[in-house]
């Protein structure tokens, strides 16, 4: 993808100008710097366009962006024109901006970024002040899906909830996914406070579907169910769902074009629910966790049907079976086996570890981690201690927020010296220390490169030519 065309790069240099509160630590959470007044003028001076087509709202600590792409994967094998929002991006901003399963194109987004200026402009100029980063990608998501006319988006929360830029929209649909612990300068230092955030994109009469198994996060949902008059479908009350079996080594048949990690039921729990059980599902991303997404995308499905929206039992299967989220538990590379996985927090590098034991048996098992500012990383190191032979430290440096590695190096060898015996390596960047993993690794080794969504960004382009996104070897 060519991507030196000038019109583009002044339209991401124009973007980037704005406050970017992913690249900041220490943002405040409050009405001052997330305004959701400010969002509204500017998509006024942009008539609207989140407006333009029914919205499925997701937030939540763990599995949004799973949940995102398993939901608007099953509106587009249902025959759907299906706008995607999610954040971060990986490797291109593009990313952010999905129709029918593909990105837009360079072109595209540079022409959309252009026609936001008048607007910026108009926003900049009155008592809102100038609209953020996410602010401006936010509208330039619904101005771009308005134009190609979908007939659905499906948007995940960047921050949070109640004060997010996403959450001028009026759902047809609000998911909540896991909550646990993240963003506590932001969104509080307890289970309540953080789902009260994320139940804040909760309107008036709009059902609710919730994955939160934390009892106290149950109890703030219901309470706010209860408060705009919206009917709850909670994960483990209302339906639930069973592994059948864990897939060792998710490479182990090469020849099949798309792998299965796992096979699933969804069982009701609520007999006067419209819900109906699914059997022996197939479950292409790996991870018990990923049982939970899928059961959130399933009853999305049974909610949007008893709707009326005549989506096909098929259209669900398939989307289970066959999306794969880029550095979601990713085995990028066979020889060494090397996993790419965006874990940030203690929940999700448990859910990780998890994944791995069950998937995996190799003989040594190496772990490659960097982390931001922000995370709870000294806990997150003593989770990877306890799993780890090797640990090789690093930093990133594509945001500003990465942990240095020579703290992380003095961390892990004051808690390696109390637990049992790892190796603790450490490298300037996290190319070395992939390199080095990759190259020193014995027979049945696995490499596991995590901690960040920055780090898998700066990883995954090391194994483009390894696997296509199949999980299987690219041979072109």
């Amino acid at each position: 993808m060519v991507r030196l065309d000038q019109n583009y790069i002044n339209a991401i240099r124009f973007l980037y100008e704005r406050i970017n509160y992913e690249k900041i630590t220490d943002r405040p959470y409050d009405q001052q710097s997330y305004r959701l007044a400010r969002m509204e003028f500017l998509l006024e001076q942009l008539e609207n366009p989140h407006l333009a087509a029914p919205v499925i709202h997701v937030a939540g600590t763990k599995g949004k962006g799973s949940v995102s792409w398993l939901i608007a994967e099953t509106l587009r094998r249902a025959g759907l024109h299906v706008g995607l929002y999610t954040s971060p991006h990986l490797l291109h901003l593009e990313e952010r901006f999905v129709v029918d399963g593909q990105p837009c194109s360079p072109t595209e987004l540079g022409v959309h970024i252009a026609s936001l200026k008048g607007a910026e402009a108009a926003t900049a100029a009155s008592s809102h002040g100038a609209p953020t980063f996410f602010e401006m990608t936010t509208a330039l998501a619904w101005t771009l899906f308005a134009s190609r006319k979908t007939n659905v988006n499906v948007v995940e929360v960047g921050l949070g909830g109640r004060l997010d830029s996403t959450n001028v929209c009026a759902s047809s649909l609000a998911i909540i996914t896991s909550i646990s612990f993240d963003h506590q300068q932001q969104l509080g230092n307890t289970i309540p406070l953080i789902a009260g955030e994320k139940a804040g994109i909760i309107k008036s009469r709009v059902p609710v579907i919730s994955g939160a198994r934390h009892p106290e996060a149950q109890t703030v949902i219901r309470n706010r169910c209860r408060e705009t008059d919206s009917e709850l479908w909670q994960l483990g009350v209302d339906f639930d769902t069973a592994i059948r079996t864990q897939h060792l080594r998710i490479d182990a048949q090469p020849s099949v074009k798309v792998p299965v990690a796992s096979r699933m039921d969804f069982i009701p729990l609520t007999p006067n629910l419209p819900l109906t059980n699914f059997h022996d599902l197939a479950i292409r991303m790996a991870g018990k966790h990923q049982s939970d997404n899928a059961a959130i995308a399933i009853a999305a499905w049974h909610r949007l049907n008893a709707d009326g929206w005549s989506l096909p039992r098929t259209a669900v299967i398939e989307a289970l079976s066959e999306t794969q989220l880029s550095c979601r538990v990713e085995l990028v590379s066979t020889r060494p086996e090397v996993v790419i996985d965006t874990s940030h927090n203690v929940a999700s590098i448990d859910a990780l570890i998890v994944a791995l034991n069950d998937h995996f048996a190799p003989s040594k098992k190496t772990v490659v981690f960097a982390c931001s500012k922000d995370k709870e990383y000294e806990k997150m190191l003593d989770q990877l201690l306890s799993f780890a032979d090797r640990l090789i430290v690093t930093q990133f440096h594509n945001n500003p927020r990465s942990v240095l590695v020579e703290r992380l190096e003095e961390l892990a060898r004051e808690k390696a010296n109390l637990s049992r015996s790892v190796e603790i390596l450490s490298a300037p960047s996290s190319k070395i220390a992939i390199e080095h993993a990759c190259r020193s690794a014995i027979s049945n080794e696995l490499v596991c490169v995590t901690g960040s969504f920055f780090l898998a960004a700066e990883a995954r382009p090391l194994f483009s030519n390894e696997l296509d996104k199949t999980g299987t070897k690219n041979e072109e």
